[in-house]
Order: C-alpha cells, then structure tokens, then sequence
C-alpha cells in the first residue's frame, strides 16, 4: 500500500511538473526582468490614472499599486527556476488592470480597447504555449466585461468579435515563430553539447559538470583523462576513417561500462574523459581499470576485415580538499595520464 501511495505521489508530482512547465517562461531569467518592468509601468499607469477617489483619495489606484508592487518583490525574491510558472501572473495581472481601468473611466473605445493588446504580445513573447494560451483566455474574457458592460449589444458584439479574431491571430502567430525559434535554440545547444562523432558530450559539458562537482565539495568524485595509444600510427596505418573508426569504438566501450549519471565525454582528438560521482575513489579505480582492460580485449573490426588491436592509457584523479578549481582536477589527472604513458601506455596510473 505505501509503495503505490509513493508511486501514486510520484505520478502526481511529475503531473504537476509538466503542468507548470507548459505555461512557464521559455527564458525565466529574462522575462522575470520584463514582468517586473510590466508591473511598474502597470503600478504607474494605475497611479496615475486617477479614476475613482474616495474623500480625495484614489483608494483603489493606491491599492491596486501596492499588490502589483507585491507581485513584482515576490517574482524577484523567488529563484529564477521557481519564478517561472508564476510569471504567468504578471500579463493575468496587466489584463486585470486594464478591465478595471476601463470600466472606471467607461472607456469602452479605441484607447481603452488597444491595451489588451499588449498582455497577448507579452505573453506570447515570453511564455510557452499553456501560459499563452491562459492570457489570451483572459484577455478575451477581460475584453467582453468591459464592452458588454459599456457599450450597447450591437456595439458590443462587433468590437468583441473583431478583437477576438485580432487576439487569437497575434497570439498563434507570435507563440508559432517562438516555438520555432525555441526548437532551433534546442537544437543548435544540443550540437554545441554532443561531439558528431562519438555522440559523447563536449569538452564544454565536461567542464560545466567538473566546475560544478569542485563548487559543491562533491567528496567522491573522480575524473579519468584517457589516451588512446598510438593514434597517429592508426590514421596513417587505416586512414582518417580507421582513426574515426577507432575513436567511435572507443567511446562505445566507455560508454558501456560507464553509469546513466557519469559524464563520458570527448575533449579533443584523440583524449576523452569519464567523470564519475558519488563512486568513491576504490571503486573508481576499479572502474577505470576495466575501461583500460575493455579496450585491450576487444579489438576494432573495421569494414574491409582488419582487425585492430587497440589500446588506452588512463589516467585518474580524485578530487581533494586541496582542489579549488576544476583546473586543479584536469591537472591531477593528466599528470597521472603521464605517468601511464612513460610507463609504456596502455595501463591506468592514479594520481
């Protein structure tokens, strides 16, 4: 019974991840900046507006200031991972101040009208298609309060059927273009991340990664710099293909022996790299020997029936107190990568 209640818990929680990242920000550090500046051009607009005064005292002006000045210190106190889904309430918040703004000057005409405009555009600008599709539903509602509330039917259904059209053009428009947009950033991040050849990750993911396990005091995790021996005799022996063909083997061996959450990745040429953690530093030795140990006892068979002895040199560092920066773990690293190789390659050394 637990056991499904935490499955149960599980599924619910992933639900409501989804959910929350369909109407997010497609870029929550930027637009958390735009939101806030919506709100004060928002609180001032409301200000200044003077619509409604009690004793004097525009009351309601004042109040609705101070809870879009409320929402705008909540959006920047908040993480920019968790402020994502809630800046969905800056437009929500624009669209309500508009329909109130209207209804307390009974401006049901082009300037009260051509603000509701602006929520859509924001919208679908910043957010992704749920988020989009949230605001353009309530500016169109917001939209139909105030012309029929202010205007006579006729009037009313004209203007409510035109704007609607206009609301839902500009917001199908808009959320296409940045979807695509959104997909061709996705993809030109993935190229950036993923070397072509041995499908492993970049250098640029491998430092990311190591830069973040040095900031976090990660205690065990280790790095190994691998060789792979002889490179240039293989290009000249097989040609560019058979050394192509020598890296690909390689990284398919590594990536077989290695964890879903280890970083095998290639830094250039001939050298990759598996950054390993939460594995203390005995066991990652362990692993790094078979990496070693794979290689020599499974040779490359290329196309034309060659068969190609292969082999590594490796060499393993794991981070310690003294290491400040990622750099101090490269450099333990290809030290001992150094060492595997003056000691004739083909074998691990461990810093």
């Amino acid at each position: 019974m637990q056991r499904e209640r935490r499955t149960a818990g599980a599924s619910l929680a992933a639900r409501r991840r989804h959910l929350l990242r369909g109407i997010s920000a497609r870029d929550p550090r930027s637009a958390r900046v735009w939101a806030v500046v919506a709100l004060m051009a928002t609180v001032l607009t409301n200000v200044v507006s003077g619509a409604v005064e009690v004793r004097g005292v525009p009351v309601l002006e004042v109040a609705g200031a101070l809870a879009l000045a409320a929402l705008s210190a909540v959006l920047l106190r908040v993480s920019v991972d968790r402020a994502g889904p809630l800046i969905v309430l800056a437009p929500l918040a624009g669209v309500a101040t508009i329909v109130w703004l209207d209804l307390a000057t009974h401006d049901a005409g082009v300037t009260g009208q051509v603000f509701f405009i602006v929520p859509v555009v924001w919208a679908a600008a910043q957010l992704r298609t749920g988020g989009v599709a949230i605001v353009t539903a309530a500016t169109i509602a917001g939209e139909g309060v105030v012309v029929w509330t202010l205007l006579e039917p006729r009037q009313a259904a004209t203007d409510f059927a035109y704007l609607t059209v206009v609301f839902l053009l500009v917001s199908g428009v808009l959320t296409r273009a940045a979807a695509a947009q959104e997909r061709l950033v996705d993809r030109l991040r993935e190229q950036a991340s993923i070397d072509p050849l041995t499908g492993l990750w970049t250098r640029r993911v491998l430092d990311t990664a190591t830069a973040r396990a040095v900031q976090h005091r990660v205690a065990e995790a280790s790095l190994v710099i691998i060789d792979l021996d002889r490179f240039k005799t293989i290009n000249d022996t097989y040609g560019h293909l058979g050394g192509d063909a020598a890296l690909t083997h390689v990284a398919e061996l590594l990536t077989g022996h290695c964890r879903e959450a280890d970083v095998v990745a290639r830094m250039g040429g001939d050298e990759l790299a598996v950054l390993m953690l939460d594995c203390p530093r005995e066991i990652a030795a362990h692993r790094a020997q078979q990496f070693v140990d794979a290689v020599r006892s499974t040779p490359l068979h290329l196309p034309g029936g060659a068969l190609v002895p292969l082999s590594i040199s490796a060499g393993l560092a794991t981070l310690s107190p003294s290491a400040t920066r990622a750099e101090d773990l490269y450099a333990s690293a290809d030290a001992a990568l150094y060492v595997a190789k003056r000691a004739g390659r083909g074998r691990l050394s461990a810093a």
